[in-house]
């Protein structure tokens, strides 16, 4: 099962990682321009895009969570600091981030499309990688 859980959380944020990537180059797809990309992808009213930096560094720590799993559960590393405690902290932040867009708040204001994707898909994927990095930090490897 670690190894199924690595695999997913690494694919999933590998992939984000390089949209991550291609937008902080300045690629627009799924949108046509910056300020319907902004309002697809992140929910801002302004339409303005983060600076190319930030998305890059951003890119950086998305993939950086996905290696965690990926050292865990495929490599079958097996650390209680240098990888579970920290694995125990990105179950933290996605569980929360995940539950937070059903509570009143910053992303029940978001602009549309966002709004919408954030339910329907992005927060349901957010919840199952924190379930699946919970997972890999608390449970013992088989």
């Amino acid at each position: 099962m670690h190894t199924v859980l690595g695999w997913f959380c690494f694919l999933v944020l590998s992939a984000t990682a390089g949209l991550h990537v291609y937008w902080g180059l300045g690629g627009l797809w799924p949108a046509d321009n910056a300020a319907a990309l902004s309002r697809t992808v992140i929910g801002t009213h302004s339409g303005v895009m983060p600076p190319a930096g930030v998305t890059l560094v951003v890119a950086a720590l998305i993939f950086a969570a996905g290696s965690f799993a990926f050292a865990r559960g495929v490599l079958a590393w097996d650390s209680l600091i240098l990888l579970r405690v920290p694995l125990a902290g990105l179950a933290l932040i996605f569980l929360l981030r995940g539950a937070v867009s059903y509570m009143p708040g910053p992303f029940s204001r978001a602009a549309e499309p966002f709004a919408h994707l954030n339910a329907v898909y992005f927060s349901p994927l957010i919840l199952a990688l924190g379930v699946a990095f919970a997972a890999l930090a608390l449970s013992p490897r088989s």
